[in-house]
């Protein structure tokens, strides 16, 4: 199960001088902020996966540092391949100048031993079907 959630990334002053890649719940993220609209897109090349962070940003276009691809960091757009994006993410700045990353956070699958110990919980209290098998 997985619900979406807003987690500070970076400050909103970092993010205007560079686009600066954060690890948010485990993702990383390429912030930046242009024209006081906070951007974030997935910071992995479409090329090779190769973070853009320190690639030459002007007016919202970065390019890649290692392989030279370009993308709007306003819509994650690679320019040259029409069709292919960055991944985007909801981005805004909070009442205290930082950068905040809507992502999902997934809550982890039970394990198999959890799953057993909680189906067998659930037949001892009577709140499930009793275990099957011999008694």
């Amino acid at each position: 199960m997985s619900e979406l959630a807003w987690y500070r990334a970076t400050s909103a002053e970092v993010a205007r001088r560079a686009p600066t890649r954060v690890d948010v719940v485990g993702n990383p993220v390429l912030i930046t902020v242009i024209d006081d609209q906070a951007h974030a897109v997935a910071d992995a090349c479409l090329h090779r996966g190769l973070s853009l962070e320190g690639g030459r940003c002007v007016d919202g276009i970065i390019t890649c540092p290692e392989h030279w691809w370009r993308y709007d960091l306003r819509t994650g757009e690679h320019l040259g391949t029409p069709g292919e994006y960055l991944p985007t993410y909801p981005a805004r700045i909070d009442e205290d100048g930082f950068v905040e990353v809507q992502l999902a956070t997934v809550t982890p699958a039970l394990s198999l031993r959890e799953t057993l110990l909680a189906h067998a919980r659930a037949g001892r209290t009577g709140q499930g079907a009793p275990a099957e098998g011999p008694a």
